[in-house]
């Protein structure tokens, strides 16, 4: 099919992204064209080759490889802002997605089609012999997966916004199976099936209630099979139902989806974008640190985002222009940003410019009294009471905080209030801050002196502000599934090290700090049935008590990472 030219529609629409995205002026208009990339074995991926008409040649080559098709919404973003501004660019569609050919498996592929794509691509007589490549969540991973043998030479810089490097750790990382899995697998299946883009966006307003049956039936296969065969007239797909399958990440199964060594291989520029309130946000933050400890060239920019937005947030793509216009196109310079991290510090809501993540913090310690209060004085009677709760996994305690998958979320968590007057959840409040609001940067750390009666259990961490009127939103939250949780730390005198997420917070002067303590976070995290039977096939509950303990010498205790960043920040 010949080149088609943008029209007049096309154009408007175009420069309404630009602006919004605070993008330089056009430079060119650009045509589009049809491709067809073969990768071994009979398969080809379709792909548009978005070509500038000045100048000539382009000022490089942006490579986008993604599984949500490569129509309008997708072009829209990245591919017809950068093509009107003189970078070529090859969109395409990864195997078993759009007109793509092939089957989709997510992730197990992408390494080796990655390196297929860009062999065709440099046997192109239009290729300008160096790359850059873009792109968010999946999109992100399918760079990680192409930096994870031996990096392109020829590629030039990557802005990777919230890609995981490692599939596995979305979906097990924690210990207890991620539910967004099943939001990715209802939104492909829709997609694959050839529904509209708009019946797409539609659906994912209630995506999340439709799904709820999934999660709060067992057993988990059957249920996840009905719920298919009921709204799509097929089964589930054979990679979900291999993924609750695998809780193990050490299984041969997850090995062609765990890119971390590309952590230690990629030597180019990399702009790393995510959200404080993104489900990736974890594996950005490690990316940043193992690239920044090698001393690589690497760029971070962390705002009040959810991962639906992480991708599309303010300036991130004008930040991905200047990338490229420096490292693509050869123009020193031309990277206009003050300094290597941009971080959003919530409380005080203002971007901050500052040399590196995190800043030095100085600790500060609050300790868990048996009284519900949290105070920096440490318990002084001897014999103190531990703090108990019972999990039911019959009632599970509910999901309160980071938002789902696709959920568009403003600039702050939901309240938490409610889930701080649960009996299933320990609360730990501080008096109201007197002297002055209190700035944290980085990971605050709970030592927890905690034993279970049972083997089998999770535990919930969440960190949290409570304002004037009572009303609690969360900072921070860590989210694990424990090993020898029936061990007493108490009587061993070794707590259990809790690390929570990296945050940027104040809390204001006369607000409350608050750290909650709980054993679920159903159905973002699928509930732990307590059996330590497959979560796939069992149909048993069974309860458990958490102990919290409090007595000299074994005393729990949160200690944030306090800073004065504001004041050190990059004008």
């Amino acid at each position: 099919m010949a080149p088609a030219q943008r029209g007049y529609l096309g154009a408007l629409l175009d420069w309404v992204v630009g602006w919004k995205s605070s993008l330089p002026a056009e430079s060119t208009s650009y045509t589009v064209e049809s491709l067809r990339i073969p990768i071994g074995n009979n398969v080809h991926l379709a792909a548009d080759l978005y070509q500038p008409l000045a100048p000539s040649p382009p000022k490089g080559t942006v490579l986008i490889r993604t599984p949500y098709g490569i129509g309008i919404a997708m072009a829209i973003a990245h591919a017809r802002p950068l093509a009107a501004r003189g970078y070529q660019v090859l969109l395409s569609s990864c195997r078993g997605t759009n007109d793509s050919e092939g089957d989709l498996d997510p992730g197990r592929n992408e390494a080796a089609d990655g390196q297929a794509v860009l062999k065709w691509m440099r046997e192109q007589p239009w290729y300008t012999g160096s790359f850059a490549a873009l792109g968010a969540s999946y999109i992100g991973y399918v760079q990680w997966a192409l930096l994870s043998e031996t990096p392109p030479p020829d590629m030039r810089a990557a802005a990777i916004y919230t890609g995981p490097h490692d599939m596995s750790q979305f979906i097990w990382g924690t210990g207890a199976l991620d539910s967004n899995v099943f939001a990715w697998s209802d939104f492909t299946t829709r997609q694959m099936r050839g529904d509209s883009q708009l019946s797409i966006i539609l659906s994912l307003r209630s995506q999340q209630a439709a799904l709820r049956p999934i999660f709060d039936s067992l057993p988990l296969i059957g249920t996840t099979n009905k719920y298919f065969q009921d709204r799509y007239a097929t089964d589930m797909p054979p990679w979900l139902e291999k993924t609750i399958a695998h809780p193990d990440l050490t299984h041969e199964h997850w090995k062609p989806l765990q890119h971390g060594h590309a952590l230690e291989r990629a030597n180019l520029p990399i702009l790393l974008t995510s959200g404080w309130y993104d489900l990736i946000f974890p594996q950005v933050m490690e990316q940043y640190e193992v690239l920044s400890r090698r001393g690589c060239n690497v760029a971070l920019t962390i705002g009040p985002w959810s991962h639906f937005e992480s991708g599309t947030g303010f300036n991130v793509l004008s930040e991905t222009y200047n990338l490229f216009e420096e490292h693509l196109s050869n123009k020193p310079g031309a990277n206009l940003r003050k300094s290597p991290v941009r971080v959003y510090i919530t409380g005080m809501n203002q971007w901050l410019n500052l040399h590196k993540w995190p800043p030095t913090p100085k600790g500060h310690e609050l300790f868990l009294s048996s009284d519900k209060t949290l105070s920096p004085q440490k318990p002084t009677a001897g014999d103190i009471p531990n703090s108990t709760f019972t999990f039911d996994p019959s009632d599970p305690t509910p999901f309160v905080g980071t938002p789902a998958l696709f959920d568009q979320g403003g600039l702050q968590r939901k309240p938490d209030t409610a889930l701080s007057e649960r009996h299933d959840v320990l609360s730990f409040t501080t008096d109201p801050l007197e002297d002055d609001d209190l700035e944290i940067c980085g990971k605050p750390v709970l030592s927890l002196f905690h034993t279970s009666d049972h083997p089998h259990v999770d535990l919930l961490v969440v960190l949290s502000e409570v304002d004037a009127a009572g009303v609690s939103r969360p900072i921070s939250e860590r989210y694990m599934r424990l090993k020898n949780a029936g061990e007493d730390h108490t009587a061993s005198g070794t707590p259990r090290k809790v690390e929570l997420l990296d945050c940027a917070h104040v809390f204001r002067k006369g607000n409350r700090v608050r750290v909650m303590i709980a054993g679920g976070s159903h159905p973002r995290y699928l509930r732990n049935l307590g059996t330590g039977e497959a979560l796939g096939t069992s149909e048993r509950m069974e309860k458990a008590v958490h102990s919290v303990g409090h007595r000299v010498g074994a005393e729990s205790r949160l200690v944030l990472p306090v800073t004065n960043a504001r004041s050190e920040a990059v004008e």
